[in-house]
């Protein structure tokens, strides 16, 4: 309905993705930036990994402190007339967004974790926990997994007929796996009692640095596949099961109604995975560290064993998550570009 609404309009994301900082901000992002183009706007992108951003328009930021890039960012802005700046990024203390808010244009903070009072024009946080936190500000907040920003592909997933015996199990730490967490849970499954009857389909991430060790332990394991890159909504409506760093993969295997077992391998996941199990999409081991062999079994025995837990998480989670969030946000945002 809205081909046009965006036409000639020039919004600008403020974005980093690498081992460091991780890949969800750099992918939910691109999710939006496809929205914005769907809609006839023009994104460029200021970012510090320009080389995790081929296909898209971006502008290197190679400056070497944060008073300089400030000044690179909004040179930019008024060089390239952007009527928009979306940041996401743990990187801006207080006083970066407070100046972000008082430029000429419409200023964006996408959130996980409420750390500042926002006075930016917009606050985006589409996790499932974000109407619960006390946020304040002037800005318009955009929060819950109605605004989820999330890739094409897992909007409007059909819902999920469910196998009635568990065959195959999905494991996935992320694009970079940072704690090691994936050698170690292969390592642990190894002896579980029923592992030699499931099939294991473990996902090797973009900028893994555990490949050769984790090659090693699927060796002789018949029944591990390792999957490179793989195209995830695919391989998620394939497996039965499912256990998950409790990041934003948490959001696509509920879209695909995938029964999950969370595992928390950073500080910012720990309220997802506590809210998840609290609303049903998904059940919380806790932290990496300190799921040992008892507590995992267990868990496991408890999803392949019952079927009426897996029809509950796998029907939840397609309530809650329609995978349309990127889509609602371009138009709300680009409804403001054009109000003003």
């Amino acid at each position: 309905m809205a081909a046009n609404i965006g036409r000639n309009e020039i919004i600008a994301i403020r974005v980093d993705g690498n081992n460091q900082v991780g890949f969800g901000h750099l992918m939910r992002m691109k999710a939006l930036a496809r929205g914005f183009s769907k809609l006839g706007a023009e994104v460029i992108f200021l970012s510090r990994n320009p080389e995790n951003l081929e296909g898209y328009k971006v502008l290197p930021l190679n400056k070497p402190t944060v008073a300089e890039e400030d000044l690179l960012v909004e040179s930019i802005l008024r060089e390239t007339q952007a009527k928009m700046l979306i940041i996401d990024s743990y990187d801006y203390t207080q006083e970066r967004l407070d100046r972000i808010g008082q430029l000429d244009l419409i200023s964006v903070y996408v959130d996980d974790l409420n750390r500042h009072s926002f006075n930016t024009d917009f606050v985006v946080n589409g996790n499932i926990y974000a109407p619960s936190l006390p946020y304040r500000g002037r800005a318009r907040f955009l929060l819950g997994t109605k605004y989820l920003l999330m890739r094409e592909e897992f909007a409007g997933v059909s819902q999920r007929l469910l196998n009635p015996n568990v065959e195959q199990v999905l494991i996935t730490f992320g694009a970079a796996d940072m704690e090691n967490v994936t050698p170690r849970m292969l390592g642990v499954l190894r002896s579980y009692m029923y592992f030699g009857d499931l099939h294991w389909h473990v996902v090797i991430g973009p900028v893994f640095q555990n490949t050769a060790e984790i090659e090693a332990l699927a060796k002789d394991c018949p029944n591990v596949t390792l999957h490179h890159n793989p195209v995830m909504r695919s391989l998620m409506n394939f497996c039965d099961i499912s256990i998950s760093a409790a990041g934003s993969t948490v959001y696509e295997l509920a879209a695909c109604g995938v029964p999950t077992l969370l595992v928390i391998v950073a500080d910012n996941q720990v309220w997802l995975a506590q809210k998840a199990q609290q609303q049903g999409l998904a059940l919380n081991l806790g932290w990496h560290h300190e799921v040992d062999t008892r507590r995992l079994y267990s868990a496991l025995n408890n999803l392949i064993c019952n079927q009426t837990v897996r029809e509950k998480l796998s029907r939840r989670g397609q309530e809650l998550i329609d995978g349309r969030g990127a889509q609602r946000v371009a138009h709300i945002l680009l409804d403001e570009v054009k109000r003003r």
